[in-house]
């Protein structure tokens, strides 16, 4: 199962409306590194496609769209059993996705439905549209 899930709808123009779900609803869609890279990476590509003209991303779920960052994971990464730079690489990646979300030249909707907290925040604050 993919930490998020991508879908595309086609429009009566022959564009798409992409649309990203954090799909971790046990967690309340809590962003995890993979979570981030996997957006990150999606970033650029439908900047640069023609045919992409907009972007939502969502959350599963009907609790939350994203309770933040996976303090577990953090917490296992400060501990000797974690990754070494595992919580400093996780940051430094959230802001990137953050400020790339920012930069965004194309639409971008997030719907927050129900909680959303510190990186769900981080994510939100840069969106074209908030709903």
């Amino acid at each position: 199962m993919s930490a998020v899930l991508f879908t595309e709808y086609e429009t009566a123009n022959d564009k798409k409306i992409v649309c990203a779900t954090l799909n971790s609803e046990k967690s309340l869609n809590a962003l995890t590194l993979e979570m981030i890279r996997l957006l990150a990476s999606k970033l650029p590509e439908w900047q640069a496609n023609p045919t992409v003209v907009a972007v939502i991303l969502d959350g599963a779920g009907e609790k939350a769209f994203c309770a933040g960052g996976d303090v577990r994971a953090l917490y296992m990464g400060r501990t000797e059993t974690g990754e070494e730079g595992f919580c400093e690489s996780f940051f430094i990646e959230e802001y990137q996705l953050d400020y790339a979300i920012h930069r965004f030249n194309k639409p971008l909707i997030i719907w927050g439905s129900g909680i959303v907290m510190g990186g769900g925040l981080g994510l939100m604050a840069g969106a074209s549209y908030r709903v």
